[in-house]
C-alpha cells in the first residue's frame, strides 16, 4: 500500500510538472513573450521541469528512508538511490538550467558552466562507485548465499 501511495504522490505529481511544461512551451503565447533575451516559453519549461527533477529527488530521498514493505528486493541496494538519483538529477539540470542562463552565456561563462556540470556528473559517480564497494557490495554478497540456498 505505501508503494501506491509513493507513486500517487510523486509519479503524478511529476507526470503534471513535466507535462504542463511541455504543452505550456509550445503555446505561442508562452513562445512570442519575452523579456530581452529570455522567452516566456523556456522560462515556463525550466520551472516544469525543474520541479519535476526536484521531485524526483525528494521522492527519492525519501524512498531511500523509508523504503515500502512491498520492495524487500531493494533492501541491498538502498543506498544507491540517492548517488543514481543525483547522477540523473546533474545530468538532466544541464539542460533544464541552459533555458533560462543560456541566452545570456557568452563562450567563456559557456565553458565554466560546461566545467561545473562535468564536475558534478564525475563527483555524482564517484559517490556512486564508493557506495556501491562500501555499501551495497557487502549487502548483496551477504544476501546471495541465503537465495541460493533457498533455490536449491
Amino acid at each position: 500500500m505505501k508503494a501506491r501511495t509513493w507513486i500517487m504522490q510523486y509519479g503524478v505529481a511529476m507526470l503534471l510538472s513535466c507535462a504542463f511544461a511541455l504543452i505550456l512551451g509550445q503555446v505561442p503565447l508562452f513562445r512570442e513573450t519575452a523579456v530581452g533575451k529570455l522567452a516566456a516559453s523556456d522560462l515556463v519549461q525550466f520551472l516544469g521541469y525543474g520541479c519535476t527533477i526536484a521531485l524526483a529527488w525528494f521522492g527519492a530521498r525519501q524512498l531511500a528512508a523509508d523504503p515500502p514493505e512491498e520492495w524487500k528486493w531493494l533492501s541491498p541496494y538502498r543506498a544507491l538511490i540517492l548517488p543514481v538519483t543525483t547522477l540523473a538529477t546533474v545530468i538532466l539540470a544541464y539542460g533544464v538550467l541552459l533555458l533560462v542562463g543560456g541566452p545570456f552565456l557568452n563562450k567563456f561563462a559557456k565553458g565554466i558552466y560546461n566545467w561545473m556540470f562535468i564536475v558534478g556528473i564525475v563527483a555524482a559517480i564517484a559517490w556512486l562507485i564508493v557506495t556501491w564497494v562500501r555499501t551495497c557490495a557487502p549487502l548483496v554478497a551477504a544476501t546471495a548465499p541465503r537465495r541460493l540456498k533457498r533455490a536449491a
